[in-house]
């Protein structure tokens, strides 16, 4: 019978609960939480993804302001 290695832990802990993490790990596995942009892990938007964003909220907003201008009595 062949025993599974370990997870060998980083040096860097879960920043909520301080519980050692694999460099793998995309959650903490004692609390559950996301780990995006901890450590070398990448984050969990782009710098690309959030300017789109902001621009989609601006033409929303854009929208409901003209809609509400030419629906004013």
């Amino acid at each position: 019978m062949t025993a599974e290695p370990a997870p060998v832990a980083s040096t860097d802990g879960c920043p909520l609960c301080g519980a050692p993490v694999t460099p793998e790990a995309l959650r903490c596995e004692s609390c559950g939480m996301t780990l995006a942009g901890v450590g070398d892990r990448p984050g969990s938007f782009s710098r690309g993804t959030l300017w789109l964003w902001a621009a989609a909220l601006l033409a929303i907003y854009l929208v409901v302001l003209v809609v509400v201008a030419t629906v004013h009595d």
